[in-house]
């Protein structure tokens, strides 16, 4: 009789015990999820991704006094038509209460690298980006991250294959433009007549490349008696466009003009024309003024030369982005200006802006 109540307690004793085990498992996980709950509930939602069909947050408004950090992104560092990028830029954000971050790949041939520091500033949440694309198709893709991330982006000097809804204005020289004043100019000083090398910058340049289809439409309508070469691609390089422009002109003894579609290119010819003892029978046409190319114009060996306005482009770009910051209205393309500059007319009031610094 006793052994039986024993094992009755000892039973009851196990049963108690194993129910005590159960309620305090249960007890912690229910505090577990608790807390679980609490921290998920102090977690902000989710960044849209950008996906397809997804539309970015939008930016938030700048607080009034907010000092904005904005990302200035060339396609190159140190040539004088990016430093005066770099003027412009910096004057704007003196004015406007920005920190300004000039930054960019180590050479205008280096698309990848400038993806690379393009999305080093997105992840660095800078306020926004002003960037002009090395490659216009290679920058799509990374431009439509910028979009999706709610980050401002301003696209200056060159295009990029993006819409409209991913940038919040172009800024730049109406480069089509610019190469049609260049054609009628050497149109004009060669007489209507004979063969022109044109040296072109580089493949997939949006700035370049609309340059290089004015001059060569303007030519083909209104030149009939011109026939324009292309020589290879000069990158941007002098030594590059020298050797080019070398192998053009032994090519094609004939020619009576060059253009240059961008500043290296066109001092590349130079040299080349000089080289050759070509100088003064072979007419040379530049773009971007530099001090080398206005000495070049008073000696005579350079005719003339189309200047864009990068300085402005520098402090349009980041007047835009602080706009959109604020939430106010922004112009989705804004014209820099190009003028044509000659021996005649350099010294002119109109030039003033324009003359090499």
């Amino acid at each position: 009789m006793l052994l039986a109540e024993t094992k009755t307690t000892l039973k009851i004793f196990e049963e108690d015990f194993m129910n005590f085990k159960m309620t305090r498992r249960t007890a912690f996980l229910s505090l577990s999820t608790i807390a679980l709950g609490l921290l998920t509930g102090c977690d902000p939602k989710p960044a849209a991704t950008g996906g397809s069909g997804d539309a970015p947050a939008p930016a938030p408004p700048a607080a009034a006094g907010t000092t904005l950090t904005l990302a200035v992104i060339p396609k190159g560092m140190t040539h004088v038509f990016w430093q005066s990028v770099k003027a412009g830029a910096d004057k704007a954000g003196s004015e406007l209460g920005a920190k300004i971050q000039w930054v960019g790949a180590q050479k205008e041939t280096d698309p990848a690298g400038q993806i690379g520091v393009v999305e080093n500033q997105m992840n660095a949440k800078v306020d926004g980006i002003a960037l002009a694309p090395l490659d216009k198709a290679a920058l799509a893709g990374t431009i439509k991250k910028v979009h999706a991330a709610g980050v401002p982006l301003v696209i200056f000097d060159s295009a990029a294959d993006v819409t409209e809804d991913q940038y919040v204005s172009f800024i730049a020289t109406d480069n089509l433009k610019s190469g049609e004043i260049a054609a009628r100019q050497m149109g004009k000083i060669v007489g209507g007549k004979g063969t022109v090398i044109m040296v072109p910058n580089a493949a997939n340049s949006a700035s370049t490349m609309d340059r290089e289809a004015g001059f060569e439409s303007v030519m083909k309508k209104e030149f009939p008696g011109i026939t324009v070469v292309r020589s290879n691609y000069g990158e941007s390089d002098r030594n590059k466009s020298l050797n080019v422009s070398q192998d053009a002109l032994s090519a094609h003894p004939e020619t009576v003009g060059i253009f240059g579609s961008c500043e290296p290119c066109a001092i590349g010819a130079l040299k080349a024309v000089e080289a050759k003892k070509l100088t003064g029978k072979v007419k040379i046409i530049a773009f971007d003024n530099t001090t080398e190319i206005e000495k070049s114009i008073t000696d005579g060996t350079i005719d003339s030369v189309v200047i864009q306005n990068p300085f402005k482009m520098g402090y349009e770009s980041v007047k835009a982005l602080v706009a959109a910051k604020k939430g106010e209205k922004v112009e989705k393309k804004i014209d820099t200006g190009v003028v044509l500059m000659t021996k005649e007319n350099m010294n002119s009031e109109e030039m003033k802006d324009f003359r090499a610094k």
